[in-house]
């Protein structure tokens, strides 16, 4: 099989007065194909990895109009190879015309598979006003590769001059690529499947109207079953064996602790009785109970006691774990967000909110748990 027809070759670029199709449709072909190829990889590479979903995506009569096009030029291409190969006089198949038509049959689709990308994700950047500048290359090369056929105006071997079926055919032929490469490169700068930035916040702007108004002086504690039951999972440090020791054993030194408070004044009232009613001698062993258990509890505040220290000190690394994990969590949801939610809020707004309720969570944990903070208080 010849890569070019008789007396032409490929390094032939003008030939009777217009230039070579063997030359034209092998170097338009090749350009277009190698560079949407590439850059087209390359595009799908970085959207797999870091563009978020598009949720709410608006639909488009245009731009399914746009893939229609798109698709049906493939089409083309293959109806003008099989009248190349059946139906017209001769019947001869060069190579340039199998290179023209792999090409075709892959970079077609593959742009608009990028088209339909670039309208379900969004890259983490400001949301673009049209598509990416690979598809907009794309378009403009294939509308400007069939512009040139205009050049071959004069030229005898082109079908201008409709003299026969298989010229008829053939201008029929270009004239569908050319009409559809002009409506996707019209409809590709109009880019009626993208969504611009305005459009992009309306949708986010109309929801928050659509909100209840805030009330600013509910109470504390509404909601409070709901909100333990998310803040518990994260007291219990179910990755670390040794933490969850110490919660037992914090739990435990609260239980000791409040046994103790009813023990104390039972064992004074008994050192007591000891001095007063006969027979009259030292119970020295109650004195050594009574010291062990104030020893024990602490001063009068009840801050000052082993068990009071004990539970404070290894409470330490629980609470720390605590607002670790949950800053962890909080962080972790922050990523999953959409796009579209990061660029509707002020990133100063986002920060103070964390960083009070990391606070607030914090404080909360300084007691082990609300269990714990509600029972501190029969101290």
């Amino acid at each position: 099989m010849e890569y070019c027809p008789p007396n032409v070759t490929l390094g032939e670029i003008w030939v009777d007065h217009g230039i070579s199709q063997c030359f034209m449709e092998t170097v338009s072909a090749a350009i277009i194909g190698v560079f949407l190829l590439v850059f087209g990889t390359i595009q799908i590479i970085m959207y797999k990895r870091y563009a978020t979903e598009v949720i709410d995506v608006r639909s488009s009569q245009l731009f399914v109009v746009q893939l229609f096009f798109t698709l049906f030029v493939p089409v083309l291409a293959v109806v003008r190879f099989l009248l190349q190969a059946f139906v017209f006089k001769g019947g001869h198949i060069y190579g340039y015309m199998i290179v023209a038509l792999v090409i075709t049959i892959i970079v077609f689709p593959l742009s608009a598979y990028l088209a339909l990308i670039e309208r379900r994700y969004l890259l983490p950047s400001v949301p673009p006003r049209g598509h990416g500048f690979v598809l907009l290359a794309f378009w403009a090369m294939i509308f400007v590769s069939e512009n040139l056929s205009f050049l071959n105006l004069n030229k005898e071997g082109w079908w201008w001059h409709l003299k026969n079926l298989q010229d008829r055919l053939e201008m029929a032929l270009f004239v569908g690529r050319y009409i559809s490469c002009m409506i996707m490169f019209i409809l590709g700068m109009k880019a009626p499947g993208i969504m611009h930035q305005f459009e992009y916040l309306e949708g986010d702007d109309s929801n928050r109207r659509n909100l209840l108004p805030r009330e600013e002086n509910r109470s504390t504690f509404r909601n409070v079953f709901t909100k333990l039951r998310t803040l518990l999972p994260f007291l219990w440090p179910k990755k670390s064996l040794l933490l969850q020791v110490y919660v037992l054993i914090c739990i435990l030194a609260l239980i000791a602790g409040r046994i103790i408070n009813l023990y104390v004044p039972i064992y004074n009232k008994l050192i007591v009785n000891s001095l007063s009613l006969p027979p009259l001698y030292f119970r020295w062993d109650l004195v050594v109970i009574y010291v062990v258990f104030k020893f024990l509890q602490g001063g009068g505040t009840g801050g000052m006691g082993l068990l009071n220290n004990m539970r404070s000190f290894l409470w330490i690394r629980v609470q720390q774990y605590t607002t670790r994990e949950l800053q962890l969590e909080l962080f972790r949801h922050l990523h999953d967000l959409p796009l579209k939610w990061h660029l509707s809020r002020k990133t100063g707004e986002v920060l103070r909110v964390m960083d009070r309720g990391t606070d607030s969570i914090d404080n909360l944990t300084m007691y082990g748990s609300v269990l714990l903070s509600s029972l501190q208080l029969y101290q």
